[in-house]
């Protein structure tokens, strides 16, 4: 089984840029993020068009998370439970592989952004990320298999991103964010990309200002969080950075994982 995430940075503005990619890739299971448009407006025939249903939870020209998968899935959230949260920023599904007799909670978020951290945006990041803590360690004692996936806005450590010393300010960087993602792995996750992939090669974001792309001056932001029993089925991860080149691309690129099924 394929599963990528990807950022798109408005679905309807990129869609020609999912439909290239998509028809190259053909992951089983796409976890889109930033689709900038309600449910209504999602392009869901397109879409059909190349195989895939889509689940979306949407919002007005901000946000929205949307699950595409080749095959039926179920919703089970979309949104953390027990926290009441406006935007549109997680959506939740099960899977199944043959070799785990439990079905997979599949989550793919986007989280809050946090800048500039002497505001509410940056507590408010910090009490996200801490809701979907509370959350994920009440799925970790149940011992459900679990995959987090998507635009995590985090900067794990200082060898995730260019100049360390650019975003000593930005919340993506800040520790009490750090802080929170070290809580999260530290009940027992795999950072999938920084595991498997070597570290510069494995950058998945690259801004639009100062010419980013074309410096090489990116940043780790997007991740695949696993489980251990989920992490032994793991065969191949990528950074796909082609997407970034295109023209008018979304300044982050599809990371792509491969499961033994």
């Amino acid at each position: 089984m394929k599963i990528s995430t990807w950022n798109v940075n408005s679905v309807n503005a990129r869609i020609e840029h999912l439909e290239k990619f998509i028809k190259k890739d053909q992951s089983d299971i796409y976890l889109l993020q930033e689709l900038k448009t309600v449910e209504d407006a999602f392009p869901k025939e397109v879409i059909k068009s190349m195989g895939y249903n889509s689940y979306v939870n949407g919002q007005k020209a901000w946000n929205g998370v949307a699950i595409l998968s080749k095959k039926s899935l179920e919703v089970k959230n979309i949104s953390i439970p027990k926290y009441n949260d406006p935007n549109a920023r997680f959506i939740e599904t099960e899977i199944k592989l043959k070799k785990i007799k439990e079905k997979i909670k599949l989550i793919n978020i986007y989280l809050p952004n946090g800048n500039p951290i002497e505001t509410e945006k940056f507590d408010y990041k910090i009490e996200w990320m801490k809701k979907l803590n509370e959350y994920i360690k009440d799925l970790k004692d149940k011992n459900i298999p679990i995959i987090i996936a998507g635009d995590f806005n985090v900067i794990p450590s200082d060898d995730d991103v260019y100049s360390p010393e650019n975003f000593k300010n930005d919340a993506c960087a800040h520790p009490l964010t750090r802080e929170q993602y070290r809580i999260l792995i530290n009940m027992g996750f795999t950072d999938l990309v920084k595991h498997f992939i070597e570290g510069k090669t494995n950058w998945t974001f690259w801004g639009y200002r100062g010419g980013g792309w074309q410096k090489g001056n990116g940043l780790r932001i997007d991740h695949f969080l696993t489980t251990a029993n989920v992490t032994d089925l793991i065969k191949k991860v990528e950074v796909n950075r082609e997407p970034r080149g295109w023209e008018k691309a979304s300044d982050h690129t599809p990371v792509t994982i491969t499961l033994e099924d």
